[in-house]
């Protein structure tokens, strides 16, 4: 039993150097291509309006990237903390977005706030990447208010590739994802953490995405390009995304 926690931890700083070491391949928004632009802006758009972000509410979105997401969200008129692991990618962010409340380094594991001080977390393309999931949300759980909400988006179904990694020329999942999610599986895992699914959704139809839908359609209001995206998801499936809305209980 020791020697495997050993292992756990020696598994989980090498993630987290490889993080840090990734900071330096993110992109800004505004050098996307016009296609992964429009791509990347609709998924995040429905990320927005899944929170249902009210005047004054608090949101912690770990794991906050280019922190594009955490501008949406600013503009709701929420209070935004936006947070990721390595230093150089949150000053990044913060210089592309300086609107959003706070921006700060930390780690999932051991979250740098009190208890039950928000009332909205977000984990945009994170679960995917943690080797200790049921750690992570335990600490959402925590500092969630009562009946607080949290959005989990993560690749659906994807196939997990191995490949060498270009930091330590080891064999490594692509793009750092561990894991496989769907419906069962993702919801399976937060209500053990007592966060309860309430709404599902699938976004960004691989189909569309092939034949430049998101940019094609940019005209088009959200309610609009949502209608031929579920439609799509529903008819022909291969959606590229799951995002589950989920409430702290008591």
């Amino acid at each position: 039993m020791e020697t495997q926690e050993k292992s756990n931890k020696v598994q989980l700083a090498d993630y987290r150097a490889h993080y840090r070491a990734d900071a330096d391949a993110i992109v800004d928004p505004a050098e996307l291509s016009p296609q992964r632009h429009a791509s990347e802006y609709r998924r995040l758009q429905t990320l927005e309006r899944l929170l249902g972000l009210r005047t004054g509410e608090r949101i912690l979105d770990i794991g906050c990237g280019t922190g594009w997401l955490a501008s949406l969200c600013k503009k709701t008129g929420a209070q935004v903390w936006a947070m990721d692991i390595a230093l150089r990618g949150v000053a990044g962010a913060k210089k592309r977005f300086p609107a959003v409340d706070c921006f700060q380094v930390g780690d999932i594991y051991h979250l740098p706030s009190e208890s039950t001080v928000f009332d909205a977390v977000v984990l945009s393309e994170v679960v995917e990447h943690l080797g200790d999931i049921e750690g992570a949300l335990a600490q959402v759980h925590r500092v969630l208010r009562p009946g607080g909400r949290v959005l989990v988006s993560v690749p659906y179904r994807e196939t997990i590739v191995e490949h060498l990694c270009i930091h330590c020329n080891q064999l490594t999942p692509g793009n750092a994802h561990l894991h496989r999610f769907d419906v069962e599986s993702l919801g399976a895992l937060l209500r053990a953490q007592h966060l309860i699914p309430q709404q599902t959704v699938l976004v960004n139809n691989k189909l569309l995405e092939l034949g430049g839908f998101p940019h094609r359609s940019s005209w088009l209001p959200y309610w609009g390009w949502r209608w031929v995206d579920r439609f799509f998801n529903r008819a022909i499936g291969r959606p590229a995304f799951l995002c589950v809305l989920a409430t702290k209980a008591g």
